[in-house]
This record gives structure tokens, C-alpha cells and sequence, in this order.
């Protein structure tokens, strides 16, 4: 990553917009809603087949746009709005969020304090679409801090009041942590250029873990800034294709195994999916030739027989670091 920043732009905000035009204008209105004080640049990366067209963004001049013409995953994507930035400092913004404040002046004002000079990444509190907390950072994963975490975001998917309280609570300082989501990502340009981009072997998640491991690693601290609100809505490209988003989960899951644990965690990590999802396959097969017999709902039992089978199909692969390209019959669908 060798771009010379410019001196006229402090602060690139790259979208990646993969078959989600809709959340991701709405993202577009709340930047200029709420509008950086600093000089800025938008790069819009149209990330697959259902994109944006430069009519929708008269009244956005300015804004950069990226067609890859499919759908590249999240890293390659962002890495592309990465090489054509120029800001001093990126933020990476998902298309299914929203600013409800000056969020970015508030980040960028403590990313440019003295005492803050050492941080290299740092991301806002999220919020749902109802303005409840969500859960956007953390601890780098381990098999029990996984599990922990399942249980956390299971009991919050169905609004469990107390534990969304204690989270709330528990999250309301200013500290540095392990990681921080990559759903509102700002990052300094140096320490970006001295950790590396983001990994492209990830297709979609666990690449912003993977960031700011390798951040930590060259000495760049990683900072949670509750001090500012960001909605992110949750899964909207994910919802457009949740075959593809979920069977892309477990390989990148497999994928940072290996990298961070090495062979044995791979091993372990694939034996537990294998009988997780083993099981799942065998439960719900027979369900879907019974209800697809008596035509009653067998389309949920066979989405769930599809993607235990996917999966069981995925820990039975050969090491390979780099995930597939999405089948051409997955994308752009809606």
C-alpha cells in the first residue's frame, strides 16, 4: 500500500455495496447528513451485479465508484477502495449502517490526540435499528470464548434485557481491546500500511479480527470509542444470500484457525463441525423427504439439510487457504 495520501483529504469512508442499493443509499444520505468537518472523499465499491448507478449520486458529487462486476468478498473489495483512497485515515463503513451523530468527528478528534497517536484502529458503539446495543468487539477467539460469544449474540437476537443492560454497561468506557468490529472501521493509514491490508483469503468475516491481530502485533493499539453511536442494521448483503454468507462463515472460522492455532486447532476445529453439522444433516434430511412428500414446508428442512451438507462438505475439503468464488447462480440474486 504505497498511495501517497493527499494533502487536501484527511479522511477516505469506503461502502462496499454488494446487492444491497437501498441500505447502502441510506448510509450514503446519513455521510452527508451528518457530514465530516474535515475535507473528505467517499469510495463507493459496487460489489457484485444489483449496484448503483452514477445517476442515483448527482447530488453527491464527488463520490468515487468501483465496479467489480461480482461479487469479489468483503476483503478484496475493500482492499480495491483502499488502493484508490487518499485519506490520511479510512474508515470502512458496512452499507447496512447508519450515522445518527458527527460520529466521525468525534473519531477522528481522538485518533488525532497526542496521547492517541499509538492507535491504529478504532471503532464506535453500534446500535441496532431499534437503537439497542449491539456487540462490536472483543477478545481474539478461543473455542470457549467463541462459545461464550454464540450465547451472547443468541440471547440478544431474542432481547434479553438483562444481559443487553450488563453488555451496555460493561462497553461504556473508552478502552483498548482485542478487536472491534469492521461493520465502522477507522483506521490510521500507517498503521495500515505497516500491518497490510486486509487478509483476501477471507472472503466474508472473522477479516477484521484478523486486522487488528496483525495491528497489535506491529505495536498498534486498538481502541473501543463508546463516546459516539453508529446504527448498523446487521446481515444485509448476509440476507440476500444466506447460503453463501453462512457456508463462507465456517470457511473463513476454518481459515483463521489454521492461520492463529495452526494444523491441530484446524483439526479440532473441523472434527467439531464435521459431527455439529453431521448431525444436523442426518436430523434434518429425513424431515425434508417427509414434509417434501406431504408438500408441506419442506423448503425450510431442505435449506437446513443444504447447509449442514455444505458444511459437513467444507471440514472434509483439502487445506486450502483460499475460498471459492460464490457459484455463478448465487449472484445478484435478490
Amino acid at each position: 500500500m504505497d498511495r501517497v495520501p493527499h494533502k487536501t483529504v484527511k479522511l477516505t469512508i469506503i461502502i462496499v455495496n454488494c446487492d444491497t442499493p437501498e441500505l447502502t443509499m441510506d448510509c450514503i444520505y446519513s455521510i452527508y447528513q451528518f457530514k465530516p468537518s474535515c475535507p473528505f472523499e467517499v469510495i463507493l465499491v459496487n460489489n457484485g451485479t444489483n449496484g448503483i448507478e452514477a445517476e442515483h449520486l448527482k447530488e453527491f458529487p464527488g463520490i468515487k465508484m468501483i465496479k467489480t462486476g461480482s461479487n469479489l468478498g468483503f476483503s478484496r473489495a475493500n482492499n480495491l477502495g483502499i488502493y484508490n483512497s487518499l485519506g490520511d485515515f479510512i474508515v470502512l463503513l458496512n452499507s447496512d449502517t447508519k450515522l445518527i451523530d458527527r460520529s466521525f468527528d468525534a473519531m477522528l478528534d481522538y485518533m488525532e490526540e497526542a496521547k492517541n497517536r499509538h492507535v491504529g484502529a478504532l471503532g464506535p458503539r453500534e446500535v441496532d435499528g431499534e437503537q439497542r446495543f449491539r456487540l462490536s468487539c472483543g477478545s481474539f477467539p478461543t473455542f470457549f470464548s467463541e462459545l461464550t460469544r454464540k450465547v451472547w449474540h443468541y440471547r440478544l437476537s431474542i432481547n434479553d434485557y438483562n444481559l443487553r443492560d450488563y453488555l451496555d454497561s460493561k462497553h461504556a468506557i473508552m478502552k483498548d481491546v482485542d478487536w472491534v468490529s469492521g461493520s465502522c472501521l477507522m483506521l490510521r493509514r500507517l498503521a495500515l500500511h505497516e500491518a497490510g491490508l486486509l487478509d483476501e483469503s477471507f472472503f466474508l468475516y472473522f477479516e477484521d479480527i484478523d486486522l487488528c491481530s496483525r495491528l497489535w502485533k506491529k505495536k498498534w493499539e486498538v481502541h473501543y470509542f463508546p463516546e459516539t453511536s453508529v446504527i448498523h442494521y446487521g446481515g444485509g448483503s448476509a440476507r440476500k444470500n444466506l447460503m453463501l454468507a453462512m457456508t463462507e462463515y465456517r470457511r473463513s472460522e476454518i481459515y483463521f484457525v489454521r492461520k492463529y492455532y495452526g494444523w491441530l486447532g484446524e483439526m479440532g476445529i473441523r472434527f467439531f463441525l464435521f459431527l455439529k453439522y453431521g448431525y444436523y444433516f442426518a436430523k434434518q434430511y429425513p424431515v425434508f423427504l417427509i414434509r417434501k412428500f406431504l408438500k408441506k414446508r419442506f423448503r425450510e428442512a431442505y435449506v437446513a439439510a443444504l447447509l449442514s451438507k455444505k458444511v459437513v462438505e467444507i471440514t472434509w475439503d483439502a487445506v486450502n487457504a483460499n475460498p471459492i468464488e460464490p457459484p455463478l447462480k448465487m449472484k445478484g440474486k435478490s
